[in-house]
């Protein structure tokens, strides 16, 4: 089944939500699915992997422990949505020329959108990489060496960000990313994510039940 962009953003941003994430994180993965959808990657199912392998531990704890050396998470691999808020807060440390060193990553292509975030900020051209992948944010547009690599890889064991040059020619950064405007979406998928999206819901009670539209106790026929 096809979806709309916004029905995606929508939808992945209620089931960050319902999986504990904050309402400023839960906005941030929904943009971030969303922009990777646009780019013909399957990232709804990544979100409906990632929210499954993390379901019960608190989102601080997927997040890097420190800044220092290489970042890892005190429950192991790194969240691509709490890490990829930590990147952007620090768009000026890359535009000045600092690099960064990730250990391993869930659903890394996930972490893409905030790299290119990052880069926007500053106009400062970046790369990430990871296993077989460099991704080139420069002058707005987003180059990639290999198309098919980031749809196929749900984890990745490192990743590295870097300032990029920008060559005279830019088709040597790889193929120019373009933009789909619908994305498919399983039903596998869907339900997963619709179940933590239903997390956000408030339990019904008898006082709401009553309450609800044409709900009385009276009947008049």
């Amino acid at each position: 089944m096809t979806w709309s962009l916004n029905e995606v953003e929508n939808l992945s941003r209620k089931a960050a939500r319902g999986a504990g994430y904050s309402w400023g994180l839960a906005e941030e993965a929904g943009k971030a699915t969303r922009w990777t959808s646009a780019a013909g990657w399957p990232s709804a199912a990544a979100l409906a992997q990632l929210l499954t392998q993390t379901d019960g531990i608190a989102p601080s704890e997927l997040g890097p422990a420190s800044l220092s050396g290489t970042w890892t998470a005190k429950s192991g691999a790194l969240c691509p949505i709490t890490t990829g808020a930590v990147l952007c807060d620090l768009a000026a440390n890359w535009a000045n020329g600092t690099t960064a060193s990730l250990g391993s990553v869930r659903q890394p292509m996930l972490i893409i959108p905030y790299v290119v975030w990052a880069a926007d900020q500053t106009g400062a051209a970046l790369s990430v990489s990871w296993e077989g992948l460099t991704l080139t944010r420069a002058g707005g547009e987003t180059y990639l060496d290999d198309p098919n690599i980031a749809r196929q890889v749900f984890k990745a064991n490192w990743v590295r960000l870097s300032p990029a040059s920008i060559p005279a020619v830019k088709p040597t950064l790889g193929a120019r990313l373009t933009r789909c405007y619908r994305a498919d979406m399983s039903a596998e998928t869907t339900a997963t994510l619709t179940a933590f999206a239903q997390r956000t819901y408030a339990p019904e009670t008898e006082e709401s039940r009553l309450g609800g539209a044409g709900a009385g106790l009276t009947d008049n026929d």
